[in-house]
């Protein structure tokens, strides 16, 4: 059976995404993504998760029409955030404006888009992983976030709020996201991810269905 279009695009998009924490080896073409930014402790970090996806979801509409894009920002935003105490806060929500007839673009906040109350909002949408690489670069990948960091901090979240915050060189990061996963691995959802891949008509292996929901799902199983 021949994948339609829609099927196509989704399944190119799930892929892109999946390089916002692994690299996997089968995907191709993607490129290396403009992070989030996170304020914490007086000092700024990339994101390497973007929380506001999951409130996005149908919201797409947000983005003006003139918003300039590029492969190395799939989403057409940067969020801002802050770990204030216990909670995530997002502050800004950025985006680029390309004026056809003057060739200028121009940075504009759309958050009060999305949040009519204005900054800053605590995520209380969110429950995942917060991952910020804050240590020397060791390994780059031209794919999503799939570069590899000489050491990472992991911020726990649940419903906005820090449950756990963790601090580990990339060896360490590397046996706690195997051990999620490996945990990840005998849960339904699981088996309900792997269910949806063989659904998409995509043609990849067992193995390969495995390292998407290894990549894909992480920020999820990572904040478990």
């Amino acid at each position: 059976m021949t994948m339609t279009l829609e099927k196509a695009m989704t399944l190119a998009m799930r892929l892109l995404l999946a390089g916002l924490l692994l690299a996997l080896a089968a995907t191709a073409g993607a490129t290396a993504q403009v992070p989030d930014r996170i304020f914490i402790d007086g000092r700024e970090y990339a994101l390497n998760t973007n929380p506001l996806e999951s409130r996005l979801r149908g919201r797409r509409d947000f983005l003006p029409e003139d918003v300039s894009r590029s492969t190395a920002n799939w989403r057409g935003y940067v969020a801002h955030w802050a770990i204030d105490g216990d909670r995530l806060l997002l502050r800004r929500v950025e985006v680029r404006l390309y004026d056809r007839e003057s060739r200028q673009s121009s940075s504009v906040d759309l958050l009060t888009r999305l949040f009519p109350e204005g900054a800053p909002v605590v995520a209380t949408w969110y429950s995942g992983a917060l991952i910020i690489p804050d240590g020397r670069l060791v390994d780059y990948v031209h794919m999503g976030y799939g570069s590899t960091y000489a050491h990472y901090r992991v911020y726990r979240i649940a419903q906005g709020r820090v449950v756990e915050a963790l601090s580990m060189d990339a060896e360490q990061f590397r046996a706690y996201r195997e051990r999620k996963f490996q945990a990840f691995r005998e849960t339904a959802q699981y088996r309900e991810a792997v269910a949806d891949m063989r659904k998409e008509d995509s043609g990849m292996s067992a193995e390969d269905i495995d390292g998407f929901v290894r990549g894909f799902h992480a920020e999820q199983y990572m904040g478990q």
